[in-house]
């Protein structure tokens, strides 16, 4: 049958800032920094895409079909039982890799959200929220902290109940920045992981829970000189700081210089401090203690990403012949408005 297929399709996927300090596996931020996926189809071989990473970041990531972008892009097309396109991807890498900025998170919502839009005038495509489920199945540690602010914007808190996944989104403050610093080291998420240990006491769990209903109150109400305490952390930050001893002495350097408060990115090595002024400082006192530790690194100021994934544009389309068992119509593939992915 004739399938009327997009000429290409094009994701944004911002950075995420897991946990926040206190909210561990439970609250992460989407951050104005992206990686850009293009697809098109393109070759002969759906097995073997051609894969082309541009930016020095993208240094080290897989153009085989083992790359995660691709897996998660064919992972959603085969659960619709879609027939598998070959394609050629471009990846645009903006965010480091290893460093607790959600680089991996981008690649599996950028490959969902991707193929969603490759299905939608098939009407099978979904509301994004409706993606988040596959998102945690495809993410290496199947936790939601990264997929969810990456796939839904601002700050977002998620848990279980009842074998399904929940996540609550909320607008996170336009008069806050994060003010990032990245090592020049990453951090292994699984080495970190095994560090942790396997009971807390009781003590300690309670501090978080408290710190995290802080922190929450705080940022809905404005009450921002609540934040230093409300970032504080028992649960993963101080057993990770073995891998990164100069971490708490740059955590201390950003809130003398002005920031509300500050934490370990997710798993690390990044650090990411909020403030609503004195943004340069705070990045430059972070660098000059780093520095002194004999630590190397770079530094973002960003704004907190509302929005979330979406699709940039799928252009106009193109036929070609295709049999399939799944379908008996003639589907017709109309191109998406700019700005109408989900």
């Amino acid at each position: 049958m004739a399938l009327v297929l997009p000429v290409s399709v094009t994701v944004l996927t911002p950075a995420t800032s897991a946990n926040l300090g206190p909210g561990f596996d439970s609250l992460g931020l989407a951050l104005q920094i992206y990686n850009r996926f293009e697809v098109e189809e393109w070759g002969s071989d759906p097995d073997h895409p051609h894969i082309e990473v541009l930016g020095a970041l993208g240094e080290g990531l897989s153009t085989g079909p083992d790359n995660m972008f691709f897996q998660t892009f064919v992972l959603l097309l085969k659960r619709l039982q879609v027939p598998i396109p070959s394609v050629r991807i471009r990846m645009t890498i903006n965010i480091p890799h290893g460093c607790g900025l959600g680089s991996s998170a981008t690649a599996v919502v950028g490959g969902l959200m991707a193929a969603n839009e490759w299905v939608r005038t098939l009407g099978l495509a979904v509301p994004k929220e409706e993606l988040l489920e596959m998102a945690v199945e495809a993410e290496a540690g199947n936790h939601p902290d990264n997929v969810a602010p990456a796939l839904l914007g601002g700050l977002v808190a998620t848990t279980h109940v009842e074998g399904k996944i929940h996540a609550i989104k909320t607008k996170f403050p336009n008069s806050l920045r994060a003010v990032i610093f990245t090592p020049s080291f990453p951090m292994d998420t699984v080495a970190g992981r095994k560090l942790l240990p396997a009971n807390y006491p009781k003590a300690d769990v309670t501090f978080n829970t408290g710190r995290v209903a802080l922190l929450l109150t705080a940022l809905q109400t404005g009450s921002y000189e609540l934040i230093g305490e409300a970032m504080q952390d028992r649960l993963h930050q101080p057993y990770r700081q073995v891998l990164f001893p100069a971490m708490p002495d740059i955590i201390k350097a950003a809130v003398a210089a002005g920031a509300h408060g500050a934490c370990l990115s997710g798993g690390g090595s990044s650090l990411i401090a909020l403030a609503s002024s004195h943004f340069h400082d705070i990045l430059r006192a972070m660098q000059n203690t780093a520095r002194a530790a004999g630590v190397e690194g770079t530094g973002m100021i960003l704004r907190a990403d509302q929005n979330g994934a979406r699709v940039l544009n799928t252009p106009r389309s193109r036929i070609r012949k295709e049999v399939s068992a799944r379908y008996g119509d003639q589907f017709y593939w109309s191109p998406a408005r700019p700005g109408s992915g989900r």
